[in-house]
């Protein structure tokens, strides 16, 4: 249609001016205003929007600095500094106070710092007694600095070798699929990986690809669960970066041939949950006979997939035929709760952060999101894709890509190992739909969006895991010593189990740094209206959204823990 082709062609300028005017003000922004506003410390250090705070008996909220913690220590791999680490057992929260600076020559060290901020002066003033030295330095010269987008040029060199499937969705998806296995693998090998080991599927975020957990080679989170004795798949959502579809399976689905230029990305977060989330576990557990659940681990995006699937699910795979007196949650088939050991949250993205409101770029997206004449009905900013279809694997494409996030989102590589910076961003950016970035951006009420919506999607002061030996509305169980009714949430989708062992054990990792999201309401909601045996928080003071990722040490702060937490199904160890 003359409609359709014009908002093509507008959209498309309107689009390429506004990433030409983002380009630019990066660039300013790098060169020119970061030396006018320069700050001994450049992360972001603003406070958080939401306060943690616990409720009592009486549903009173109390600060958890009232609260009695245990202050201690714990051993590092990567530096000779040990990690600051205050526990809350009361809340199951594990605070991270360790704090790393940079000295001349890029030099990492770790100093204790102060509640206020400050370094504190145990060494008299003296700095360089906290200095470490990084026992990876060595495996960082190791690492090859060739930009190559492939995960493969980088794993064989580690003697891994990554199969790459593509899985079919029921609504008519090619979705790709990688595998870590040995590299010329035996007969014996390929049983005891597809038999024996453990499996952990890993979800990126927005804009990214699975990559992003693999990326920084020998230190990443992919590898380092690899060389732990796991098996190790890497799920890339709808489209990718080669969008690939079913069209048989499509027609069945949407009708009309003529429609579906548009039906192709007539998608968002929930066809990503109710049908990628879906046919990445049931294709790894196929390839998996002795094993019926896994683990998952997730970030950003990945995240709001999952939350979505298990607080949800009622809804999300079993639809409206459900009847809410219907005591199986699985009267029509897939059941994500059911399918997992475990479930990790990487700077989880359940509920908005201040910084979607601050950026006058993302405000901008926001107010135009809904409009065809601007963004189109189809992919979301094209030129991104074509862009990186032509310069990916130079330098430059890296830089700008750093830089972009940087001004966007306030993000810093303060953190990251340098000479890995820039093969982090090969991995990135990946098509995605229009309809998507409206599921997060959206202001029109009928959507539903992420950014004025999440409350009714993850309803916080519900419970989502309910287990029978907590009190709940559905429950009576008198009142407390002093007379008073006990403080009960009701309850959301998920019908009450018998004990947590019944649901995933869940694992929260969240930066204290992170303004993109609101950590600290998703806090809120665990310690007031969950199990604390259901799950786990370590809350880090100086990580951001991507340095779960990407950080020198993310081995000791996201992977040890992942593992010390982890409910197997057998001994790891024998």
């Amino acid at each position: 249609m003359i409609i359709d082709f014009l908002q093509e062609v507008i959209s498309t300028l309107i689009l390429n001016s506004f990433l030409a005017g983002l380009f630019i003000l990066s660039l300013w922004h790098n060169y020119i205003t970061v030396h006018f506003k320069k700050k001994h410390d450049p992360r972001d250090i603003r406070k958080a929007s939401t306060t943690i705070h616990r409720h009592d008996h009486e549903g009173k909220t109390h600060a958890l600095s009232q609260q009695t913690t245990r202050r201690g220590t714990r051993a590092s791999v990567s530096s000779r500094s040990p990690l600051n680490i205050e526990i809350n057992e009361e809340n199951n929260i594990e605070y991270d106070h360790t704090i790393s600076v940079i000295t001349t020559g890029d030099t990492m060290e770790r100093v204790d710092r102060n509640d206020n901020g400050n370094i504190n002066n145990n060494d008299n003033g003296n700095v360089n007694n906290h200095i470490n030295s990084n026992p990876f330095d060595d495996v960082l010269a190791m690492e090859d600095k060739k930009l190559v987008p492939s995960l493969k040029y980088y794993y064989n060199q580690y003697n891994i070798d990554i199969e790459e499937y593509q899985v079919e969705t029921d609504d008519g998806f090619i979705i790709d699929l990688w595998h870590f296995v040995p590299l010329n693998m035996t007969i014996q090998e390929k049983e005891k990986t597809y038999n024996e080991k453990y499996p952990i599927l890993m979800v990126h975020g927005l804009l990214q690809s699975s990559g992003s957990f693999a990326s920084c080679g020998r230190k990443s989170l992919a590898y380092y669960m690899y060389e732990s004795g796991f098996d190790v798949w890497l799920g890339n959502n709808r489209c990718g970066f080669n969008p690939k579809w079913n069209i048989d399976k499509l027609k069945k689905f949407y009708g009309k041939e003529s429609k579906l230029k548009f039906k192709k990305w007539d998608w968002d977060i929930n066809e990503m949950i109710k049908y990628d989330i879906k046919s990445f576990i049931e294709f790894i557990l196929d390839k998996k006979p002795n094993f019926d659940k896994l683990t998952l681990m997730s970030h950003s995006q990945g995240t709001t997939q999952a939350f979505m699937g298990l607080v949800n699910g009622p809804i999300i795979y079993n639809g409206e035929n459900k009847s809410e007196d219907d005591d199986n949650e699985n009267v029509e088939g897939f059941s994500l709760l059911d399918k997992l050991d475990n479930y990790v949250a990487l700077a989880p993205a359940i509920y908005p952060g201040p910084l979607l409101n601050e950026k006058i770029f993302v405000r901008l997206m926001g107010a135009g999101i809904d409009s065809p004449w601007i963004f189109g009905k189809k992919s979301f900013i094209p030129l991104m894709m074509q862009m990186r279809n032509v310069f990916v694997g130079s330098k430059p494409f890296s830089f700008l890509s750093y830089v972009m996030f940087n001004y966007l989102f306030d993000w810093n590589d303060m953190l990251w190992d340098k000479s890995l910076r820039d093969r982090n961003f090969l991995f990135s950016p990946v098509n995605i739909s229009v309809k998507l970035m409206q599921w997060w951006l959206s202001p029109d009420p009928t959507k539903n969006s992420f950014k004025y919506g999440a409350d009714k999607i993850f309803p916080p002061e519900k419970t989502w895991f309910p287990i029978s030996s907590k009190s709940n509305v559905n429950e009576d169980e008198g009142t407390n010593t002093d007379g008073t009714k006990p403080f009960r949430s009701p309850l959301h989708l998920n019908k009450t189990r018998n004990g947590s062992e019944f649901f995933p054990r869940i694992m929260l990792f969240i930066p204290k740094q992170d303004r993109l999201v609101d950590g600290e309401k998703l806090i809120n909601h665990f310690i007031n209206h969950e199990d604390k045996s259901l799950y786990k928080i370590w809350y880090i003071d100086e990580y951001s959204h991507l340095d779960v990722l990407w950080a020198y040490d993310v081995i000791d702060r996201i992977g040890k823990p992942i593992l010390d937490n982890m409910r197997l199904p057998y001994d790891m160890s024998e």
